[in-house]
Parts: C-alpha cells; sequence; structure tokens
C-alpha cells in the first residue's frame, strides 16, 4: 500500500468497537510460505510482488526501511530488536494476483502510469536473488477503479467535536461510511505468460460469514509470507467484504483464498481498524503492537474486493 493511501484509510478505521471482555492476540499473525506451508500450490506460484525496477539489485534489510514506512520522520525513534522479519529484504511496493498466465489483479491504488516502469515477480521467497529471477513487465492496464470510501459526521460526533476544540483537543475522525461508490482494483496485461502459472478456480459470489480464508502477499515489500488466522466477517457491498485478518502495507492487491477449496475469493486492498506497528510503551521502542480483541471476532482488520467486477474481462 502506498503512503498517502494508508494514511486516509486508518483515519477512516479508527474507531473500533471493542467488547468489554478482551484478550491479547499476538503481535503478528503473518508467516513465511512454502509449499508445505500452503494447503494449494497456486498460492504461491500465483502471487506476484510489484518492484520498482531500481531496487531489483538493491538488498535493503527490513530494519533500514520500517520506520519510514510508518512515520514521515522517523529520526529519534528506536526500532524494538524483537521486531519480525527485520533482518529480511524488503523490495516490494505492492502485491497482485495471476487470473490468467498473463493477467494479474491487484489494487486500483497500486496502479498508475509508473507501473510500465516496475517489474512483476512471482513466487518471491526469502533468500531470492531478484536480479537473477525472472521478472514481468506490463504492457497494458485493462481496467482501474480507485473509488474512495465517503466519510461524515453524525450530529453526535459534530457536538462532540466542538467541545474537544474549546478544551483544545484534537477532533475525533469520522463516524459515518459511505462504501456505495468504493472500488478499489485493476487487471493488467502483462507481455508474456508467466512460467509456473497453474491455473484454479474463482468464486465470484464468496461471501459467507465466518469461513475460514487465507491471505497471502507481501507485507512491508518482504518475500511472501501467508496470514491463515482469521475468517468472513461481512459483506459491505456487492464487491467489498471485510474479515479479521490482520494485513499490513505491501499486501494490497494480494489474493484473499477461501481456505479449504482455494478458491481465490477477493484482494486485499485495506487495513481496517487497527495499526498493529507504533510505540511499545513497556520497551520505549517501535514495533508491533499486541491488539485487542474478544477472540478475534470483533476487529475489522482489513477489506477486500471481490472479482465479481473484472468477470467480464476474465472470460473475454
Amino acid at each position: 500500500m502506498n503512503i498517502y493511501f494508508s494514511a486516509i484509510l486508518l483515519t477512516l478505521f479508527s474507531l473500533p468497537s471493542f467488547a468489554e471482555e478482551r484478550a491479547e492476540s499476538r503481535i503478528i499473525d503473518f508467516e513465511n510460505s512454502n509449499i508445505n506451508s500452503v494447503p494449494f500450490k497456486h498460492m504461491l506460484t500465483n502471487t506476484g510482488i510489484l518492484v520498482e525496477d531500481e531496487n531489483i539489485h538493491k538488498k535493503t534489510l527490513l530494519a533500514d526501511l520500517i520506520l519510514s514506512i510508518f512515520y514521515k520522520n522517523p529520526k529519534n525513534r528506536a526500532l524494538c530488536e524483537d521486531t519480525p522479519f527485520i533482518k529480511e529484504v524488503a523490495v516490494g511496493t505492492c502485491s497482485g494476483v495471476l487470473i490468467k498466465a498473463n493477467l494479474i489483479a491487484t489494487a486500483g491504488h497500486c496502479v498508475d502510469q509508473q507501473i510500465f516502469s516496475k517489474t512483476w515477480f512471482f513466487n518471491y521467497q526469502n533468500g531470492d536473488d531478484l536480479a537473477t529471477k525472472k521478472g514481468y513487465k506490463v504492457q497494458r492496464i485493462i481496467l482501474r477503479h480507485f473509488d474512495l470510501i465517503k466519510s461524515g459526521y453524525s450530529t453526535e460526533r459534530n457536538l462532540i467535536n466542538r467541545q474537544r476544540q474549546q478544551i483544545g483537543v484534537g477532533p475525533l475522525p469520522p463516524d459515518m461510511f459511505d462504501y456505495s461508490n468504493y472500488r478499489d482494483i485493476a487487471l493488467l496485461e502483462l507481455e508474456t505468460d508467466v512460467e509456473g502459472y497453474i491455473p484454479f478456480n474463482i468464486n465470484f459470489s464468496p461471501f459467507s460469514a465466518g469461513r475460514r480464508a487465507i491471505s497471502v502477499g507481501y507485507p512491508l515489500g518482504l518475500s511472501l509470507k501467508l496470514n491463515s488466522i482469521g475468517t468472513l466477517k461481512e459483506m459491505a457491498t456487492a464487491h467489498y467484504m471485510t474479515t479479521n485478518i490482520e494485513i499490513l502495507k505491501g499486501n494490497s492487491g494480494g489474493p484473499l483464498f477461501d481456505f479449504e477449496t482455494g478458491d481465490l475469493i477477493a484482494i486485499t486492498v485495506n487495513q481496517g481498524f487497527n495499526s498493529v506497528f507504533g510505540l511499545r510503551k513497556d520497551k520505549r521502542c517501535y514495533g508491533f503492537k499486541p491488539y485487542l480483541g474478544n477472540g478475534r471476532d470483533v476487529a475489522h482488520l482489513s477489506g477486500h474486493m471481490t472479482l465479481s467486477q473484472v468477470k467480464e474481462f476474465i472470460f473475454n
């Protein structure tokens, strides 16, 4: 996810309504992916990372980037030494998923005219050298939708903010959201077919509350990671669903699969209520924070676009 878009979304989704009984979860739920960690091989072979060409030959550790990813001014902030993956190389900006050998779906906010000076790599594993790995260029943008969630303030929230202003306290964020026109999806044609592509099924009407799903992608531009701890939460519109699966910047555009069938059911487009990176007061350093939830069922941790809006292009 780009930093500008993430800042907007973190503002939009900063009103968690947690249950009274709370329990700490793990600090971060991602794990490295490999053939033994996924139930279906296409979850690896068809998941791509988008890399700026100038970064292909760089080997920058996450430890040297992570504070600048989350903060405009990272100076005088100490990184927690137990932060996961900080010794791994971080290279990418977004994720994507092959739905044909030369057709990739990703988030709309990952795509602009600079897409032609970037390269897609697939099944990028920790330790791989991108300089020796085959990359794929975008030939054309078939479709791109990027319309933000509209937000506003209720009468009650406006009153509270006026009171906060009078005592010199900053305003609360919006508390009313309109998802009806929200779109964030793109379809790209690559110059050549991707070697190793594995055909699979796409479920265009996938929603079933509580069904287990698995998110695959490249959080923070790292090598391929998966998160299978979570379920589908709510269908907000005909195209947009939420889950309680934790994701991070860089997961944008990455696939969401049905854990049992391996069907592609959506692509990841935003973070939800929780910002899991910040000051850990217990250690006086910055890292991933334990977030609070009740059995992991109260938080909306991420949002996803179904593939129904690009169905006509897939079968053209």
